[in-house]
C-alpha cells in the first residue's frame, strides 16, 4: 500500500488537507475495526466448530488470516504517514519502518496469493468433482500453506537484512526505502501477475460450471449432493473474487497512473488532491478484507449456522 506515499511530503500538501487526514484515518480506523471483528470471529468460528475443517474452509481462514494483518496494521499505517509526529518518529527509526513496510508487503502478498490458491482449488473441483477428495486432501493444503507463508516471509524479510535504501530523514515509503529492481521489477509486477491469473481462472470457472451446468448430473445421490455443495462454494469464491477486483481496481489504476502518467498528466509532480485520492483509495483494500467473512457468511450455509451458534444466535432448520 506503499507505491505513491513518497510524494504525500509535508510541503506538497496543504494545511488544509489536515481535516482530510484526519478524515482520513477516523474512517480507517472504523473500518479495521470491524474488518478485525468479523476476521477474528471467522477464525473462532472455524476453530470451535469441527464440520468447518476441510481443505477448501482451510483455505478461506488463510485468506482471513491475511485479512486480519492487514486489517490490524492499517490503522498504524495511517498514523504514520498522516500525522506529522508520525512521519517523524519513522524517518528516525530504520528498522520500524522496515517492519512495517515488510509487515503490509506481506500481507497484501499472502492475501493475493490466498486468493489465488483458492481459485486453483475450485478449478480443480469444478474440473474434476468426483477426484477432487482424492487430489485436494487437509495435509496437503497444511503443508502448501506453511511453504507458501515460509516462502512469503523469506523474500518480503530481505529489506531488513541489507536490502534497503533506507536513509534518516526520508520519507517511510516502499518506493524510497526498498530498491526499484526489487519493489517495482518484483513485488509489484509478481502482484499484476496474480491479480491477471486470478481473473482468468475465474473466467474459466465461470465457463466451465456453466457448461456443466447443463449436463445432467451423473454419480450416485451422494455424489451429485457434493457437487451441489461444492457449486455453492464455487459460486461463493465468484463473488470474492468479484468484491476483491471492484475494491482493488481503483487503487491499481490510480497506481498506474501515478507510476507511468505522471509526467504526460501532471508534468512530471504529482499534486496533493491525485494524492489523497490515491491515499483513500487504500481504505477499499481494507474493506475487502473485512468484507470476505460476511460474504462466507451469507453464501456458505454451514459458514452461517456455525457463526449463529458461535454469537448465541438460534439456526434456522431450514435448508437454504
Amino acid at each position: 500500500m506503499e507505491t505513491t506515499t513518497e510524494y504525500a511530503t509535508p510541503e506538497e500538501v496543504p494545511a488544509g488537507d489536515s481535516t482530510a487526514n484526519i478524515v482520513l484515518i477516523v474512517i480507517g480506523c472504523v473500518i479495521c475495526a470491524l474488518g478485525v471483528l468479523t476476521n477474528l470471529m471467522l477464525l473462532l468460528t472455524y476453530t470451535k466448530h469441527p464440520e468447518l475443517q476441510n481443505p477448501a474452509n482451510l483455505l478461506l481462514v488463510n485468506q482471513s488470516i491475511a485479512d486480519l494483518i492487514t486489517c490490524g496494521l492499517f490503522p498504524y499505517y495511517l498514523l504514520q504517514t498522516h500525522t506529522e509526529a508520525g512521519r517523524q518518529v519513522v524517518s528516525r527509526y530504520k528498522y520500524l519502518c522496515l517492519a512495517t513496510l515488510c509487515s503490509i508487503c506481506l500481507s497484501l502478498w499472502a492475501s493475493l496469493f490466498t486468493l489465488l490458491s483458492l481459485s486453483f482449488d475450485r478449478m480443480i473441483n469444478i474440473r474434476f468433482p468426483f477426484h477432487y477428495v482424492r487430489l485436494v486432501t487437509e495435509p496437503l493444503v497444511k503443508r502448501f500453506t506453511v511453504f507458501l507463508w515460509i516462502a512469503m516471509v523469506s523474500i518480503i524479510c530481505l529489506p531488513l537484512f541489507g536490502l534497503n535504501t533506507w536513509q534518516p530523514g526520508q520519507a517511510c515509503s516502499a518506493f524510497t526505502t526498498f530498491p526499484k529492481i526489487y519493489f517495482i521489477n518484483f513485488f509489484l509486477l509478481t502482484s499484476f501477475i496474480i491479480v491477471i491469473l486470478v481473473g482468468v481462472l475465474n473466467l474459466v470457472i465461470c465457463a466451465v460450471a456453466i457448461s456443466k451446468r447443463k449436463i445432467q448430473p451423473s454419480g450416485t445421490e451422494t455424489q451429485q449432493l457434493q457437487m451441489k455443495s461444492q457449486y455453492k462454494l464455487t459460486k461463493m469464491l465468484l463473488v470474492v473474487v468479484g468484491v476483491f477486483y471492484a475494491c482493488w481496481m481503483p487503487y491499481i489504476s490510480l497506481n498506474m497512473i501515478g507510476l507511468l502518467g505522471a509526467n504526460a498528466l501532471f508534468g512530471g509532480a504529482v499534486p496533493a488532491w491525485f494524492i489523497m485520492i490515491l491515499e483513500s483509495s487504500k481504505i477499499l483494500l481494507v474493506v475487502c478484507g473485512s468484507l470476505n467473512p460476511l460474504i462466507y457468511a451469507w453464501k456458505i450455509r454451514e459458514f452461517r449456522r456455525a457463526f449463529q451458534k458461535t454469537v448465541g444466535l438460534q439456526t434456522s432448520s431450514t435448508l437454504d
